[in-house]
């Protein structure tokens, strides 16, 4: 509903012409857009209120994650021509999504949801944005499973991607998803395969503990973080951000200012370029978590547009063939 009223408000605007135009780079000047202002202002007087009152508890983890599908399922249309298929790994379901075009890079994409929600088809519609070939993990969720577990399903994908793609594999993700990808990463250089041709990830939550006190976000709140900790529990695995990084490939991060969860943006660069990594650090004023996921933005669609531009440097291959071991799906309608 909010996406609506952003999208309903710029047309009314643009008709009206007084509304600036807003350039490619829209959300990384000085001030957030009207639509951001708008959006933050809504989530932080409703949803923002819900999610840090609200248990989490296993009794109430199935309609938490029905919500949060449904929220992210609602935040754009797949792009014409986009097909998708169901992919069986040895330990869960993935997704292969591929553009009507050609693309020089397979993308390895891990969802957010704190560990505990999220699934690839919510995330079909962004994911389908990149406009490159992209395998969405349908990773195991705590408290069901434990985060080791997660990145053994993510190893299991990369291995299929190796398998079934001539063209170098990116990995990107966001959130939880993206302190995932790193941890995939390091585990894939741990066990002899070779690392990933890039990285991209989205407000990664990649320092697993208490909340440490933050920018005013306007959807997160430290009670909610400390919630998914606890719920999360903690397993043998380090943190992304506190693991040996040495030898992983170049990475952009992208952040927003006032994501709580800056500080782990902030320390994931600079523990990547401490090891030798080169890393780029992007942060957008005025946003928050995950503000990419909101595709009405402005500032979410310039995200996109630098996360693509970053990812397709990686190389200038051709487009791998889609898989075609089940039947393909094409776009007629929004994903639910």
């Amino acid at each position: 509903m909010i996406n609506r009223l952003i999208a309903l408000a710029g047309t009314a605007a643009s008709q009206r012409g007084r509304w600036r135009h807003l350039s490619a780079r829209a959300g990384e000047g000085r001030m957030s857009s009207w639509q951001s202002r708008l959006l933050a202002q809504a989530t932080s007087r409703t949803i923002r209120p819900l999610i840090a009152r609200a248990p989490i508890t296993p009794l109430t983890l199935r309609g938490a994650r029905w919500a949060i599908d449904r929220a992210v399922a609602g935040t754009g249309r797949l792009p014409a021509g986009t097909t998708w298929r169901r992919i069986e790994l040895p330990a869960c379901g993935a997704e292969f999504v591929c553009p009507a075009e050609p693309a020089a890079v397979t993308v390895l994409y891990f969802h957010g949801g704190g560990f505990i929600a999220g699934s690839a088809r919510a995330w079909r519609p962004f994911v389908a944005g990149l406009r490159m070939p992209v395998l969405s993990v349908d990773y195991r969720l705590a408290p069901e499973h434990r985060i080791s577990d997660a990145i053994g399903d993510g190893l299991s994908a990369y291995r299929w991607l190796i398998e079934h793609t001539s063209t170098p594999v990116v990995f990107a993700g966001d959130s939880a998803g993206g302190g995932l990808a790193i941890s995939v990463a390091l585990r894939a250089r741990d066990e002899g395969l070779p690392v990933p041709d890039g990285l991209a990830v989205i407000s990664p939550w990649a320092e697993l503990g208490p909340a440490r006190p933050g920018p005013a976000d306007a959807l997160l709140s430290t009670a909610c973080v400390d919630r998914v900790v606890r719920l999360c529990g903690t397993g043998p695995e380090p943190s992304a951000a506190r693991a040996d990084l040495r030898g992983l490939p170049p990475t952009l991060v992208v952040a927003g200012e006032r994501d709580l969860l800056a500080a782990d943006s902030h320390l994931v660069a600079r523990r990547l370029r401490d090891a030798g990594v080169r890393c780029e650090l992007r942060v957008w004023p005025g946003q928050g978590h995950a503000f990419p996921l909101a595709r009405a933005l402005p500032e979410s669609a310039a995200a996109l547009a630098a996360i693509t531009s970053f990812l397709t440097t990686r190389s200038r291959s051709p487009c791998p063939t889609p898989p075609s071991s089940t039947p393909s799906a094409t776009r007629s309608r929004p994903s639910p």
